[in-house]
């Protein structure tokens, strides 16, 4: 018997020709229900709807006033629940990592068909992480150093989208403790994710984990 859940989903995006598109492809998504729609987030909060109840919000980075960014931080601290999924022309580093760090589910870029989005939020919804391709390589490349023919090294197992979120987080200084509270786990959790990566990139320590992966300025 199909899954009959009705996924209620928000979307902020400034530009009204992108934002009709998005509008008219998911208020005949029968996964999802469109609950608001919103041109910045001041408009967004605006709008008579529940954030208690809402599940996934799908949000543009460059926006005007509070970027998508900012967006993120703030419902991530005061309604966990909502699964946050960046939707965006950028696809540069530091975009990446500046969402993750704040809560961000999912990273897509506007090239992705909508068929294929739509397939994707579901796979977020049902507990996953997701990115562009783009941004996957982007983000594999940094974390996971390329096969060397020289040498005959072997690929390093991929970090997940969580592990990358806690490696960026360590580069930026924060404490365990703070890593837990701004990812929204418990230390405990911080410390067998912090296990598993010394694993799978083959070091022992936080101060071999920053000489190794040492973000440049």
């Amino acid at each position: 018997m199909p899954n009959s859940k009705k996924y209620k989903i928000a979307i902020v995006e400034d530009r009204m020709p992108v934002l009709e598109s998005l509008k008219a492809y998911f208020e005949n998504i029968a996964q999802f229900k469109l609950v608001a729609i919103a041109q910045d987030f001041d408009e967004l909060l605006s709008q008579p709807w529940k954030p208690e109840s809402l599940d996934l919000l799908l949000c543009d980075i460059g926006l005007p006033n509070k970027n998508g960014i900012e967006i993120a931080w703030f419902v991530k601290r005061k309604f966990s629940h909502i699964q946050i999924v960046m939707f965006t022309v950028f696809d540069d580093r530091e975009h990446v990592f500046q969402a993750l760090c704040a809560g961000a589910s999912g990273y897509l870029l506007k090239s992705t068909p909508l068929p294929q989005m739509h397939q994707l939020l579901i796979e977020v919804m049902k507990g996953g992480s997701v990115m562009s391709p783009q941004v996957a390589r982007l983000v594999i490349a940094h974390f996971n150093p390329a096969l060397n023919p020289k040498n005959d090294i072997k690929r390093k197992e991929q970090l997940t989208p969580r592990e990358i979120e806690i490696v960026s987080l360590l580069q930026q200084g924060y404490s365990y403790k703070k890593v837990a509270e701004m990812a929204f786990i418990s230390m405990d959790t911080v410390k067998y994710h912090i296990r598993n990566i010394y694993g799978k990139l083959q070091i022992n320590s936080r101060a071999e984990l920053m000489l190794k992966y040492n973000r440049p300025s």
